[in-house]
């Protein structure tokens, strides 16, 4: 059985995906369905209109590759790209989310033209929820659960980063062991979930004091790792001091009835003549080393 050819409209704008005509010169020349009205927006206001008139210079390009890939290799081309209504003119004030959207497109080539154009079908499914969930997962894997802050893992990503940018543009970089003094004190005297607000607290200062593309991690119990980007030995001094300060500050403040918390830590630089990125986290534990040993509370 087959459906009558005037159904076929009907059909179409029944679709929960919005499907878009578009012509290999990035015309619509038609919309149909989006019935998913919780995630879309009404395009049909775009028919007729270029993409390159309604979008961004870069997304309009991005689309029209896309259109022009699909025709020229004859097949369908699915790609995921993000898109929000304020990018799209005519969109601004339409209904729909106003959040930026994941969306998964379908597009295949029409066996026919369209108005003297070869045209391809445009579907967009949206998968903002799977992205989202992607995301999730991906944070859970940097993240240390407790503090939020990133994780060893994370950390010797970035490290790895660094060294290579060192070795390759000769961009230096500091690295801060820090280790909580006498923690086992704290748990054991006070509990553990005491302990929890302790490293809770550290975390929190730190993400307060630190420039933006600096980078504090946890490196495993009452230690962290501060990594400092284009960051020499005695500027990295000399934020280590202000993290110490700043931490008895507002641990004090935090904690007044326990005794002062302090921190040990330990500096050290990338160097061009390092095997690796070890080295420098290996020196900068040998301070930390040092600080504990010579009395805690101080940096070395």
């Amino acid at each position: 059985m087959s459906l009558p050819a005037e159904l076929m409209p009907a059909v179409l704008d029944a679709l929960p995906d919005p499907l878009f005509i578009l012509s290999e010169s990035g015309r619509y020349l038609a919309v149909y369905g989006g019935n998913d009205t919780d995630h879309y927006h009404d395009g049909r206001a775009l028919v007729g209109r270029r993409v390159d008139e309604v979008m961004p210079p870069e997304k309009a390009a991005q689309v029209l590759e896309q259109i022009r890939r699909s025709l020229r290799e004859n097949r369908l081309i699915k790609v995921e790209y993000p898109l929000a209504a304020h990018e799209v003119k005519g969109l601004e004030s339409a209904d729909g989310p106003g959040e930026p959207l994941w969306f998964e497109g379908h597009i295949q080539p029409l066996a026919k033209q369209v108005d003297g154009e070869w045209a391809v079908v445009w579907i967009a499914r949206n998968i903002t929820p799977r992205k989202e969930l992607e995301e999730r997962l991906r944070l859970t894997s940097v993240l240390d659960p407790l503090t939020g802050l990133f994780n060893r893992r994370k950390l010797l990503e970035v490290l790895i980063e660094r060294f290579a940018a060192l070795r390759r543009y000769g961009e230096p970089c500091a690295v801060l062991m820090i280790d909580v003094d006498h923690f086992k004190q704290v748990n054991d005297r006070y509990g553990h979930s005491v302990g929890d607000e302790v490293l809770l607290a550290v975390a929190d200062i730190g993400r307060r004091i630190l420039r933006q593309n600096d980078l504090l991690a946890r490196f495993g119990g009452e230690e962290f790792v501060l990594v400092l980007p284009q960051t020499d030995l005695e500027h990295a001094r000399q934020v280590a001091e202000r993290f110490r300060r700043t931490l008895i500050d507002g641990l004090s403040t935090d904690f007044p009835d326990i005794p002062p918390v302090t921190v040990s830590q330990g500096v050290a630089v990338m160097r061009a003549d390092d095997v690796s990125h070890e080295d420098s986290l290996r020196r900068a534990d040998q301070a930390l080393y040092e600080a504990k040993r010579q009395g805690r509370n101080r940096v070395i």
